[in-house]
């Protein structure tokens, strides 16, 4: 138990100089670029990956790859106190990681824009990948990235969209592989390694992300894709908590706004903390912030505790992203705040 302890407090150490609430409202009133590299530069959790980068140099997608860099190199901190059955937490970090790497690949592909994957990447990164990061970052589509993967499983997940042009890639269509491999790896790896109560608990955690996930899912999906039945139901992943009799129901409904009140009449509306409107979408965050709180400082197991730290890391890029993207479409301060979960 000892070792146990020693690895919850070597955990809590690291979450303790991740981004506050105090820093989140004084980045909300930057308006540029420069000045929000510059406050994090100052900040002791991307004081090291930023301090000897010039900020008028730093451009929005290196700067969101830099602080993916950033947690990536703290969860490194954490995996050398794991024992070997827990370190199977980490490949679930690293696979993420590789999954944040593609779709960064596939975004640039359809904006035409350029993504220097090399320099955004953590330091060590390709020693524990079988990605060819050097060989992926020349490709400009997915005919050229597809055998550029080979010796890695997502050749073969991408071969079957690999002659599909820039200008009719499906974004979401990646997400939903993604996220598939992501819960596929998660939930094998725990009932190989966990039993009893523990594996019901760390299952439960996924699960409902999952069932949130898939109703954010059909909202996007419906409202922004026009997408029929059939393909939004070959994009949901099986969560085993809700029937598939009651998703195909969901699945029917033609407005998105009779979706969201579902959702708060499912009871996830609590997960709002005080505000009365969101966007629908960002509703996965807000349960995702209750779940990983409540095992971060309450949870007694290390493997529950490491948990959620990988989820309020993720949250924290995903929140800095929000606020990036914002300044660079010169959104409002209150509609950037809306999308940020903190």
């Amino acid at each position: 138990m000892f070792v146990g302890n020693a690895l919850i407090t070597k955990i809590k150490t690291v979450h303790a100089n991740n981004l506050k609430p105090a820093d989140y409202k004084e980045l909300l009133k930057k308006r540029n670029i420069n000045d929000v590299t510059v406050f994090l530069k100052k900040h002791p959790a991307y004081q090291e990956v930023l301090d000897k980068i010039p900020e008028h140099t730093i451009n929005r997608s290196r700067l969101e790859g830099l602080i993916r860099r950033q947690k990536f190199n703290q969860m490194m901190r954490i995996i050398k106190f794991l024992t070997m059955k827990d370190q199977s937490f980490y490949l679930l970090s690293l696979l993420h990681q590789e999954h944040e790497v593609l779709l960064s690949m596939i975004r640039s592909f359809i904006s035409n824009e350029t993504y220097d994957v090399v320099a955004d990447l953590p330091v060590y990164f390709n020693r524990y990948s079988k990605i060819d990061f050097e060989e992926i970052s020349k490709t400009t589509n997915l005919q050229e990235l597809v055998p550029k993967l080979k010796g890695t499983k997502y050749q073969k997940m991408l071969k079957p969209f690999e002659r599909v042009k820039n200008d009719d890639l499906k974004y979401y269509e990646f997400e939903s592989l993604f996220e598939s491999d992501y819960y596929d790896y998660a939930f094998t790896h725990i009932q190989k390694n966990y039993k009893g109560r523990l594996r019901d608990e760390l299952e439960k955690v996924f699960r409902s992300r999952i069932e949130m996930e898939n109703m954010i899912k059909i909202y996007r999906l419906k409202k922004f894709y026009k997408a029929d039945s059939l393909e939004i139901k070959s994009m949901l992943i099986p969560s085993n908590r809700m029937s598939e009799q009651k998703m195909d129901l969901i699945i029917k409904i033609e407005d998105p706004n009779q979706i969201f009140q579902m959702i708060i009449d499912m009871g996830y509306g609590q997960f709002l903390g005080d505000k009365d409107e969101i966007y629908l979408e960002y509703y996965a965050d807000h349960l995702k912030f209750h779940i990983a709180n409540k095992l971060m400082y309450y949870a007694t197991h290390p493997s529950k505790v490491f948990i959620g730290y990988m989820i309020l890391s993720e949250l924290e890029v995903t929140n800095l992203t929000h606020l990036i993207e914002g300044i660079r479409y010169q959104v409002p301060e209150e509609e950037i705040r809306s999308m940020m979960v903190f």
